[in-house]
């Protein structure tokens, strides 16, 4: 293995951190890990960023250079899924989300969520109903069931409002307890992206 090779492959590597702030300034983003508080810490601010920057330069919105977000990611944290999300719907610089591997579970509203969609022929979406574990009392037990209906609402409606997906598809994979892999083919049926790449 080349030395320049094993030193991008070292997670201090400054060759790394290089290769990373220079993706960032051609406003590319990646999201590589299970949704959490952490990834509101590096995702949110980018974004931030960057429309700071654009609204300095009175950048109108039609005019300027998209950010691109590369989603793979097997899920995580819905509430803090829900707060990237939002960042990226208030984004006035357009964020285009890119799946060329995976957006599962909470990654896919995400993918969903960009101004312009694109998606690998061979990528894979995941949408499965919400998991959780509750413990505590039995009035615990059933505000924390209640709070996982609501939050379920939430991301069916959302995946719902963009595709042109169906409670009654949903239901019937919850229903059936089964996790629904969405490849390009079937994807593209429900109109889940823009461009195939």
């Amino acid at each position: 293995m080349s030395e320049l090779l094993l030193e991008a492959m070292d997670e201090k590597s400054p060759l790394l951190d290089k290769v990373q702030k220079d993706l960032f300034n051609e406003r590319v983003i990646y999201l590589n890990e299970d949704i959490s508080g952490y990834t509101i810490d590096n995702i949110v601010p980018l974004i931030k960023h960057i429309n700071v920057q654009d609204n300095k330069k009175n950048i109108k919105p039609e005019e300027r250079k998209p950010i691109e977000l590369h989603i793979t990611s097997a899920g995580g944290s819905a509430y803090d899924g829900f707060s990237v999300l939002s960042e990226i719907e208030n984004s006035i610089t357009p964020v285009h989300t890119y799946c060329t591997g995976y957006a599962m579970s909470m990654g896919l509203p995400l993918f969903l969520a960009g101004h312009k969609r694109f998606m690998g022929k061979y990528a894979t979406l995941l949408y499965h109903e919400l998991r959780g574990g509750a413990n505590g009392t039995r009035q615990e037990v059933k505000r924390l069931d209640k709070e996982y209906d609501r939050l379920q609402k939430v991301y069916d409606d959302y995946i719902i409002n963009h595709s042109s997906v169906t409670q009654e598809v949903l239901d019937d994979h919850q229903e059936k307890v089964s996790d629904w892999y969405i490849d390009a083919k079937i994807a593209k049926k429900y109109g889940m992206y823009d461009v195939l790449i």
